[in-house]
């Protein structure tokens, strides 16, 4: 049977509220799709015990695709005011609104707990990097990855 939900804008909106109100700074949609990578692939990241969205070779070859999706997931989010959007020197960035906590509020799974957990180690490992940063660093891990 296949799950309607999987992967979808809808999926990967859910996964970006609980990112932003655990991060709770604005940012960009590069950094929240970063992030939202490291959390989702944390053992493959060297940041995690375990990967959420299980073990395979080509988690790092989705990150591309994420981007996409996760830029997708945004804009669902500002249409439906589940997000506050700012333009600012540094370009758009992204905030949790009222009703995107309410919504947050909403959320009760094993998974979307597992998924905060994450987010909050993810989100103080690399709070102190530059965007580019981040993006650095999923690149040097998925070097590692071709090389191992």
């Amino acid at each position: 049977m296949r799950n309607g939900v999987f992967n979808t804008i809808f999926e990967n909106m859910l996964r970006i509220l609980l990112l932003i109100d655990t991060m709770n700074v604005p940012a960009n949609a590069d950094r929240i799709a970063a992030l939202d990578f490291i959390c989702i692939y944390g053992k493959k990241c060297k940041v995690l015990d375990k990967n959420l969205h299980g073990d395979n070779k080509f988690g790092f070859s989705e990150f591309a695709n994420k981007q996409r999706k996760i830029t997708e997931a945004i804009k669902l989010s500002v249409r439906n005011s589940f997000v506050n959007v700012a333009n600012t020197d540094q370009g758009f960035v992204y905030s949790i609104s009222d009703r995107g906590k309410e919504v947050v509020k909403g959320i009760q799974s094993p998974y979307a707990r597992s998924y905060v957990v994450g987010a909050k180690i993810v989100c103080r490992r690399f709070a102190n990097y530059a965007d580019d940063g981040i993006l650095q660093y999923i690149s040097d891990r998925s070097t590692e990855s071709k090389e191992g």
